[in-house]
């Protein structure tokens, strides 16, 4: 008789676990829809030197993050959070504006971006900078959606290696097909 009730048991079992498993599979599944990749505008930097930063987030087909100036207070703006290490200091980020979308689940237009965002920042390496490579602890984060739901908010690591030289070291442009304007 005790035999009857353990295929139940395993089944209630399973149906428990159904709603844990989503919740765990929505940060994972947002963690997916956008790849950033990180850019510096000079190699090496030089201590006392201004340089940019670009996070270029490329977000998958079909979905959509909020832009960083959002159009409604509830929603999750896109970020650079992080702040930088001893001997460095950020002095602006600059996020590009949003494309006024229409969907679904609302009745307003909202600011979003599709396809590929670049979001730079202007970093001073100050005369105390540590020499040699260093990494700038960066993370961007985002809430994706789609045109019928929205995925969990994400924090995704963008760290940015820089290597920094003695002061009056020539620098090299580079990345500028990142950092023309």
């Amino acid at each position: 008789m005790a035999r009857r009730w353990i295929p139940v048991a395993v089944g209630a079992a399973l149906v428990a676990l159904v709603p844990a498993a989503r919740a765990q599979m929505g940060p994972a599944l947002a963690r997916t829809v956008v790849t950033a990749a990180n850019y510096v505008s000079l190699a090496p930097v030089p201590r006392g030197r201004m340089f940019e930063v670009a996070v270029v987030a490329t977000i998958k087909t079909t979905y959509h993050i909020n832009a960083h100036k959002v159009l409604d207070e509830f929603l999750i703006p896109t970020e650079i959070e992080g702040q930088a290490p001893a001997g460095f200091r950020v002095v602006a980020t600059e996020y590009p504006a949003g494309e006024q979308r229409q969907f679904s689940f609302s009745k307003k237009k909202l600011a979003v971006y599709t396809g590929q965002v670049i979001v730079r920042m202007k970093v001073e390496a100050e005369a105390k900078a540590p020499l040699g490579a260093t990494e700038l602890p960066f993370s961007l984060r985002y809430q994706a959606c789609n045109d019928t739901m929205c995925l969990p908010p994400v924090k995704v690591p963008v760290s940015v290696r820089v290597t920094v030289a003695k002061a009056g070291t020539v620098a090299k442009a580079i990345h500028k097909e990142i950092f023309r304007r």
